[in-house]
This record gives structure tokens, sequence and C-alpha cells, in this order.
């Protein structure tokens, strides 16, 4: 394992954990490890040398450390020599310091007399080996005489053979004030006295975002599921993070306590402290490893049983613990151990250790549990997957056999049995199965599948068996494990499932990736699949449902579809106020939603669940109010129970929340982009579609037109590829907003009238958000007739009980649209206390007053209002609007706050120009030097075309200009 750490060895098969090479980005972190290198080197060629100490656990990046300054000593002109453990040398005294010195040596001329003799003592085979100090001395001239300064790099110091070991330590006191500088790592208990080093830094885990990184650079994670849970399980560890997942293959004993299967790789990082065991302390500590509960008296009583003999299980017990492997404690379990099975099982009661009668293990020599610590933990976790990836199969079957004759916990039990069962045996598969019950949060999940998959494989009856597998598929499917979910179904034969088993399937089909390729067909086999099951598993009925309602609204179905779906939920609802009854309902029609209440869970259905559907009708409802604690409270409980597929479903209707309630748009465009990320990674191409609509939304509220451009031609394009033409509305959204931020009205109008075109479709928040900024774009286009039309249509469709977001929002489109003779009665109307809860619609409600006010010539009154709207706009970060209100502002006389904030830099005139034009006239001045026409002017200032050509006529001779270029030029825009 010695080698040199040089340009030459820092290939793709010579990189640890946590570097990416020549060409990559280094290390990944490390900041204070990159500095202290950093500093190290560029003291060396001032004779400033220096020794740096790298300590940590297995597999937290010092190799990674090591490489990362040799490569960067290279590069600087440093010669780099460098040495590492090799178990078979480790017997050899100075072996790995001679490795370490060999391209010296065979190099060096002019090292004095003394010194080369003491050299040729220790490597030439001399009948004693020379003191350390001395040795070091000598080693220390013949680097000297080497023509550039030296960086020594060692790996695993307290693993080199002593000899070797005591001289770097030696040497390490010398190295100031020389040109050489040593870096050393060691493991951080490695039971061998501190060393001489001044500088020593304890690498633990990676942080969470350079965690993601290593693990997205490994490659071998699918998901963000998997990808979750691998971050959970490594806790940082950069040799766990790029070796973990699920792999594709069936779980194996890592999974009872919520761990991932060691790769040879990462159990190796562990193999010299486990060969260093006593046999029966391997065996205890394979007993422990395996144990589904930490009672050290029931690991205690296995490894009797294994070993013949409660002595050597104690004895086997004490070597562990003395070797800080294990810790004993009492009271509760550590919150990071077995967390997996307790948590997965405590329903059951199975979580419940309870203490073993000896009598009946038929150990040979009963354990005395008096005086024996309560609980067995290993302050190392990553040690027990390293310890089963070490152990022969024969020795962890016969450890699960004797485990299962030890443990009290039936379910725990059941699983060391199943584990070591060879046969069918519907009795222990009963058992297992109970391990799959309960909410399975976080790494239980794990446990569950495992338990299920065990379960089915100890199945007689194979439909029985089926059935498991089943749940097992959904299980993995509502978590984002679509890789585990395929498996699953892979394995069941649909011709020999019973009405049940074609009803749960038909719901794994919906969470599996490309499943909404099925067409609106789909709808009906769902709804009559939960009319089959509903007696006999209400709870899948209604999950059947509420996919059929997701299908039906996204696919926009028609009314033979929705009366259907409308009459099944009728059919299956628990009572009027049946919160899952009232979001088939907002998914189908949800303007027939009642008003707000308290609606009920259905029985069985867990608290989190219950928010999930009341938030998503609200959402569906725009009771925004109601909707956003819900979404929040909704959304932290799914992540903490690791229901990773769900999250879109929270985060998309989050980012409208913050669209209309949030005070800044930069949180609404955080919670999109997470929303996409985790739907691509979780294969919802249809959420990861009204993602980026929404982003496309947020963008083009912002000011920022061309980014949303972009993101409404990719919704496009996925609406068209998934056959999903509900998402169309959110483009059209997104190109109407931006088309209006930009003077095009007449455009943003017919665009924003198609989402009306079918007065038959019931309506929801597209068209309830669309009637909003119909309403701004009808005047400046000459529409507000037919506007009107709209806006009586949807108002008659509503009642008392509607959402309050929806009841303002008409409110605004009312007095927009108002005769002239009702229009400021209904602008206060629509500017009544409450408004501010909205601040974009307190923001467009304002402007279009302090507009109205200033068009009939009451510029004094005006001007507050177009204050409010400019300062809101401008604290959401909606810059177009900011800059036309700014517009609107200046022309009453009185520059916007910040100095006409919103106007891009440069736009402003000189003084001379100011003092020229009225502001009006200032304002279709710098229009008309950004290019806009007459008409696209006229638009923003809701004036006519003609209006604007007879200022500039007036505009031109008073600038001594004749054409609109001269005018860019001189407005400082050509």
């Amino acid at each position: 394992m010695s080698a040199h750490i040089g340009p030459d060895a820092t290939g793709p098969d010579h990189i640890g954990p946590g570097y990416a090479g020549p060409e990559g980005a280094g290390l990944i972190g490390r900041e204070r490890e990159r500095e202290r290198v950093a500093a190290l080197l560029a003291a060396l060629p001032r004779d400033g040398g220096q020794v740096l100490h790298l300590s940590g656990a297995p597999g937290t990046g010092k190799t990674a450390v090591l490489r990362h300054a040799a490569a960067r000593a290279a590069e600087q002109g440093v010669r780099v020599l460098s040495t590492a453990w090799a178990p078979a040398e480790r017997e050899w005294p100075l072996a790995a310091l001679h490795h370490l010195l060999r391209p010296a040596l065979l190099q060096a001329t002019g090292v004095p007399d003394h010194e080369r003799a003491v050299l040729d003592t220790a490597f030439g085979g001399g009948p004693a080996t020379p003191a350390p100090a001395r040795l070091a001395a000598a080693v220390l001239r013949l680097l000297d005489t080497l023509p550039v300064p030296v960086l020594l790099c060692v790996d695993d110091l307290d693993r080199l053979d002593p000899a070797s070991r005591d001289t770097l330590r030696a040497l390490a006191v010398l190295c100031g004030g020389t040109r050489v500088g040593l870096i050393v790592t060691e493991r951080g208990a490695s039971g061998a006295p501190p060393g001489p080093y001044p500088r020593t830094v304890t690498l633990g885990g990676l942080p969470d975002p350079q965690a993601r990184a290593l693990v997205a650079r490994a490659g071998r994670v699918t998901g963000y599921a998997e990808e979750q849970l691998v971050l959970a399980v490594a806790r940082g560890n950069p040799l766990a993070l790029t070796e973990l997942s699920l792999d594709g293959g069936p779980l194996g004993d890592t999974a009872c306590f919520g761990m991932l299967p060691a790769t040879p790789r990462l159990a190796e990082a562990y193999a010299e402290e486990w060969q260093a065991l006593s046999a029966p302390a391997r065996t205890v500590l394979l007993t422990a490893a395996l144990s589904a509960s930490p009672a050290a008296r029931e690991i205690l009583a296995a490894g009797a049983l294994l070993l013949g003999g409660a002595d050597a299980a104690r004895d086997g017990l004490a070597e562990v613990v003395a070797r800080g492997l294990v810790t004993e404690s009492s009271g509760p379990a550590d919150a990071d151990e077995n967390s997996g099975v307790v948590e997965a099982v405590g329903a059951v009661g199975a979580g419940v250790v309870e203490a073993v009668d000896v009598a009946d293990t038929g150990a040979a020599g009963a354990v005395d549990a008096e005086g024996a610590a309560d609980r067995l933990r290993f302050p190392d976790p990553l040690v027990r997957p390293a310890v089963l990836g070490l152990e022969s199969t024969a020795r962890r079957m016969a450890a699960h056999a004797a485990l299962g004759q030890s443990i009290a916990s039936p379910a725990h039990a059941a699983w060391h049995a199943a584990r070591c069962a060879a046969g069918s045996d519907e009795e222990l598969a009963r058992r297992l199965e109970s391990l799959a019950a309960g909410p399975c949060p976080g790494r239980a999940v794990l446990v569950a599948l495992a338990a299920l998959e065990g379960a089915a494989r100890l199945s007689p009856d194979p439909e029985r068996g089926a059935a498991r597998l089943l749940r097992a598929a959904e299980l993995a499917g509502e978590r984002g494990l679509a890789d585990q979910a395929l498996r699953y179904v892979r394995r069941i034969d649909p011709t020999g499932l019973g009405t049940h088993g074609r009803a749960l399937l038909l719901r794994v089909y919906d969470l599996l990736p490309g499943s909404g390729a099925a067409g609106r067909e789909r709808i009906a086999d769902l709804c009559a699949a939960a009319r089959e099951v509903a007696a006999q598993d209400p709870a899948l009925a209604r999950k059947l449902l509420l996919a059929a309602a997701r299908r039906g609204r996204w696919q926009q179905c028609g009314p033979d579809e929705r009366h259907l779906l409308l009459r099944v939920a009728g059919e299956l609802r628990t009572g009027p106020r049946d919160a899952w009854y009232l979001t088939v309902t907002a998914l189908t029609d949800p303007l027939r939603v009642p008003g707000p209440a308290d609606p009920h869970p259905a029985p069985g259905m867990s608290g989190a669940d219950h928010r999930s559907l009341l938030s998503q009708a609200a959402t569906l409802t725009v009771d925004f109010e109601r909707a956003a604690p819900l979404l929040e409270e909704t959304e932290a409980a799914l992540r903490a129970q690791g229901r990773y597929r769900q999250l879109p479903l929270m985060l998309v209707p989050r980012t409208m929340c913050q669209i209309w309630l949030g005070g800044e748009w930069h949180t609404a465009r955080a919670l999109a982009e997470e929303a996409r990320t985790i739907a691509d990674r979780t294969g919802q191409p249809d959420w990861a579609a009204r993602a980026t609509g929404m982003l496309g939304i947020v963008e083009a509220l912002r000011g920022n037109h061309d980014r949303s451009l972009e993101h409404a031609a990719e919704v496009e394009e996925s609406s068209l590829r998934l056959g999903q033409n509900r998402q169309l509305s959110l483009a059209v959204l997104a190109r109407a907003i931006t088309a209006s931020g930009t003077g095009r009205y007449a455009e943003a109008y017919d665009r924003l009238r198609s989402l009306f075109a079918d007065p038959a479709t019931p309506y929801a928040f597209e068209q309830f958000w669309g009637l909003a900024f119909l309403a701004e774009a009808a005047p400046p286009a000459g529409e507000q007739a037919d506007a009107r039309t709209v806006v009586d249509h949807v108002a008659s469709l509503t009642g008392e009980g509607s959402a309050p977001l929806l009841r303002r929002i008409l409110a605004y489109a009312d007095a927009v649209l108002a005769p002239e003779a009702e229009a400021e009665a209904r602008y206060r109307r629509a500017l009544r206390p409450g408004i501010e809860v909205w601040p974009l619609l307190h923001g467009m409600t304002a402007f279009g007053y302090g507009a109205w006010l200033r068009r009939r010539r009451r510029v004094t009154e005006s001007r507050t209002p177009l204050a409010t709207a400019e300062s809101l706009f401008r604290a959401l970060g909606a810059s177009s609007r900011a800059a036309q209100t700014a517009s609107e502002l200046r022309a009453t006389g009185r520059a916007a706050e910040g100095n006409s904030a919103g106007v891009p830099a440069g736009e402003a005139p000189g003084e001379d120009v100011t003092r020229v034009l009225s502001p009006q006239q200032l304002t279709i001045a710098r229009l008309a030097a950004r290019g806009l026409t007459n008409r696209a002017i006229g638009e923003q200032l809701r004036l006519s075309p003609r209006t604007v050509a007879s200022h500039l006529y007036q505009i031109f001779p008073k600038l001594g200009v004749s054409s609109r270029a001269q005018l860019a030029a001189l407005m400082g825009t050509g």
C-alpha cells in the first residue's frame, strides 16, 4: 500500500473520497484544511518547515486531504515523498520509512559521512536500529541535500511499524527552520501517545451541501429519496457518502437498524480493528452488530449460545468495550441507535424490550445480568455494517439463530428467525410483517421494506406473498424509491391477484415514473377499483379516488369524468365535512367546495395526511391564508417521515402562497426550484412541469422576462409530452404577465382571455389568478366590456363562502373596469382594511387607483397610492412594475423613493432635460428612448397613441432632436 503521492499518483485509481482528481475541483469542502495546507506550502521555500497533523475516524477523508496537499505541492515545484501503511510490512522495522525515503536515497549526494553511516545502518541490514532521534537527524540532513523543498506525506502514521512511527515523530520536532514539511494522518482513537504536532486538525463529517455534492459526484445514488437515506446513514462521512446506496438489490441484515449494506471498500476501512480482536470478541461484536435489540442482556445471551458459555461472552464484550467499538449505557437508547426498528415497530409494541428469561434460551451457562448495563451502542454507527461485511454468511446465520432465541420482543425475534429460515412459514411471515406497521419515518422505511420482502419470501400462499410485495412497492413508491418499487413489481404475477391485489397494483402503477402517460381512461379504472375495495380497504379506496381526481384535474377531464368522480366520492365519503371528500371535490370543481369549516379526518387517517388534504383543498380554492400554515406543517411532517415523493405537492402550493402572501419573492423562487429538483429526482415530470410553471410566473412578476419565457416554453413542451393540458395555463400566465410587464397589454389580454374560453369548464386557481391580470390589461387593451362579462360570470359562480383572496380579486377587477362615475367608490372598497395581507394585490390596486386619480388631474391625491404601490413592488422585487409606478410618480412631479427605483442604470436624463420637459413628457421621452412604440407607450401610461404622438411632437424640438435614435443617444440609451 506504499505509494508515491505525486503528480503520477493522482489518477482515478488513487483518488480517495472527497477528491475530484487532477481535472476536477479538488476537495469538496474542507476549507480549513486547505488553508492549513496552503500556509504550510507557502512557508517551505523560506525555510519555514511546518508539521500538519490530520486525525479522524475511518473514512473521514484524511487521505484525500493528503493527496490534495501532494498535488498542490507538485504544482509549486515542491518534491513530494510519501508512504502509507501496508499490512504485510508492519512487522518489518523501518519498512515504511524506507519507502518514504527511497527516491531520495537513490539520488542523494553530499550527505556527511556520519549521517550516511546512520542511514546505512538503518536501511542496510545493520545489527541494530538507530535511535529514533539520531535517525531523524540523519534523515533531515539527507533531505537537506535535495535541490528543492520537500513535502513528506505520511498516511496512517499510527498503523506503521513502530520504528518508522517513532522516527517520524522525532523528525516532526526538527522540521522547523528547514525546507522540509511534514503532513501525517492518524485515526482518532489510536491509543498511541500524541506526537509533537503544534498544528492538529481533526476531520469530522461534511456539512449537508458538501455531502450532497459528494454523493452526486460518486454517482451511485439514483434518486432524491435514496440520496436522503445515504445522507442520514453516512452522517457526513466521505467514504460512506461515496460507497453507500441501495444498489438495486434486496435489503440485507443492516436494514433492521436502518442502515444500508456496506461495500467491501467500506468494510475494509475497519478490517484492522476487527482482525485484532480475539475470537470471542468478534462473536460478541457480530451479535451486537446484528441485533435488532440494543439490550445488553439479550446480546450476551445470544453470545453465550454461540460461544458455549456466559463467561466467554462477558469477556468478549469487555474486550470490544475496551477497544471503544461498543459502549455500555443505561436508560433510553441513543437517538441514533436502532432508531429504524424502534420507530417502525413502536405502534405494535415491539419496541419495548423486556428482560429475557435466560432459562428459556438454552444457553450453555446462564448470563447473569446483575450489574450489567442496560444497553449497548456503537459510537461509530458505520462499524455495524462494516462488521457484517467482514463476517461470513455462515457466521451471520448462526448469530441470527441465537438472537432469535434470545430476544424477548416477538417482532424482533421474528426478524432474526426469518433471516436464517428456509422454506415457508406463514406464522413467522405474519410476525415479521408487523415490523412494517406504523408510519415508518426516516430510515425506518428500510426496516419495513426488508420485513415485507422477508414476509413475502416466507408466504406459503402466492397471492398473500404478492400482496406483501405490493405493500412494499406502495411504500417504496410513496417514499420516492422508484427503482425499489419497480423491483418489487417485477416479481409479481398479475394473473394471480384477486380484486384487492389488482386494485393495489393499480395504485402502485400510479406511483411509478411514467404513470402520467396513461390517458383519461385510467380515471374510470381507478374509480371502479375504488368502489370494489371500499368495503374491504377504505383507505386504499380513498387513495385510488384521489389519484383519479388528480389525473382528472391535470388532464382536464370532460363532464362525464367529473360527474363520475363526484358520484363515487359521494358514495365513499363518511360525511359532508370529510376532508378527503372536500379535496376530491376541490380537484374536480373548486367552486363546489363549501365555505370554511372544520372538516373531519377519515377513520384511520393520520394527522399529517389530514392536514395535507386540507391544505390541498384550501390551495385549489385560493384560500391561501388557510393553506399557508397547513402546507408548512405538512411539509415538515413529510420530511420527518421520509415521504419525499409528496414534497412537490406541498412546495408548489407554497410557492403560490408566497406569490400572493409573501413580502419578498425570492422565497417563492427558492420553493419552486426545490420542488422542481425533487420532482425530477422522484420521477414526477408532471410536478416538475408545474414547479417550472411557477418559476415562470415568479420570474415574470420580478421582471426577468427572458427567463420567464424560457420556463414557459419548458412547460409547454412538457404538457404536450405528458398530455396534461391544464399545465398550459401556467405557461399562459407566465407569458401574459411578461407581456403586461413590457407594455404589450393587448397580447396579455388575448392570452389571459383564453383561460376563460370554455365557461362550462370548472375554474380553479389559474383562472382566479388570471382574473386579476385580465382586468389589469383590459383598459389599455380597449377590452373593458369583454372583461366585464368575464368578471360578472366568475362573480355569479362564487358565493359568500368563497376565499377572501378571490373576493378581493373580484373587488379589484370591479374597480378597474367600473364606469367612470363609480370607479372611485369601488377603488376605495377594494382598498378597504385587510388588503395588506396580499402585497401584490395591494400594490396592483393602489397603482390602479393612483393612475386613475392622476388621469383625472387629481395629481396631489394620486401621489399617496402611487407611492404605496411603488414601495410594495420594490419590496417584492417586481422590477418592471416598480419602474412603471415610478414613471407615474414622476409624472405627478414627485420622485419615486430610492431615486427612480426600478429604472435601469444609465437612463436618468441630465439636469437640462429635466428642466425642459414636464414630468409626463419626461416619462414618455424615456419610454420612447428605450424603443417602445407609441401604442406600447400608450398602453403603459393609459394614453391613446395619438396623445403620445402629440407629446413627442412637442418633446423633439424642446430637446433639439429630430429622431428617436437621437433621443435615445441624448437620454443615454442609444
